[in-house]
């Protein structure tokens, strides 16, 4: 396994566990998803290879998006406490696309898509929950308040009916920590408008990462014993 994938699990992060219903508005503030002049988004180049095997793929997947400035979704779907654990074999300098092909072919029961510049990895016709409707959300705040917006908007009623529908309860979050900087020098907020309209939940889900330069959302659900479960959340920096 690389160094980056020991090291990730065990470094210090800032990150927001959501467990209650879950939407994210989408955010008109937004950063590019490539440098300045470089390669569309699924051109990057990943700077460092990949060996894992029967590793957790939530980390195989944010360790391939590390350093690319590409943010990322990821759908975790378990049965009680088995989280689903993959395999890939990259080496250093292989596009996003590429990387990503790879990964998908290694771990079949998976397809990933570049939606809204953000790559989202999901297993195939999982998670109804991320097709609810979004009617209408509107916010003024900063990019440091990720928290409290997402707070407002899970709380939407058409979020809580499919909630109900689905027979899903708030769950604990399992992601751990994440890679970030132990002591991050303090940063500017950044105003950001929040607009959302007529969108999926997964859809906000990646626009709202576009309010922030890095960011992944991670959305779990279990179903063990007859109880389903679900939580979200957000690494606003990895």
């Amino acid at each position: 396994m690389s160094n980056r994938g020991n090291d990730v699990k065990h470094s210090l992060v800032r990150s927001i566990s959501i467990l209650m219903v879950a939407a994210w508005p989408i955010a008109a503030q937004q950063f590019p998803v490539a440098r300045d002049g470089g390669p569309p988004p699924a051109e990057i180049r990943v700077d460092h290879e990949i060996l894992v095997d029967n590793q957790r793929l939530q980390y195989i997947f944010l360790d391939l998006l590390h350093d690319t400035g590409l943010r990322g979704g990821f759908v975790e779907m378990a049965k009680c406490s088995n989280l689903p654990k993959g395999r890939l074999k990259i080496k250093q300098g292989v596009t996003v696309k590429q990387a990503m092909n790879a990964l998908v072919a290694a771990n079949p029961g998976y397809q990933w898509e570049l939606r809204d510049n953000v790559v989202n990895l999901m297993p195939r016709g999982a998670a109804p929950l991320l097709h609810t409707r979004i009617a209408k959300f509107q916010k003024d705040a900063t990019d440091r308040e990720i928290g409290a917006i997402l707070q407002d908007v899970l709380n939407l009623p058409e979020v809580k009916r499919h909630v109900a529908s689905l027979g899903l309860k708030p769950g604990i979050s399992g992601i751990g920590l994440w890679g970030g900087e132990e002591h991050p020098i303090p940063k500017k907020p950044v105003p950001v408008h929040v607009d959302l309209e007529n969108v999926s939940l997964q859809d906000a889900f990646n626009e709202i990462l576009l309010a922030s330069p890095k960011g992944a959302w991670i959305y779990h659900e279990s179903d063990c014993n007859g109880e389903k479960t679900f939580s979200v959340e957000a690494l606003t920096d990895y």
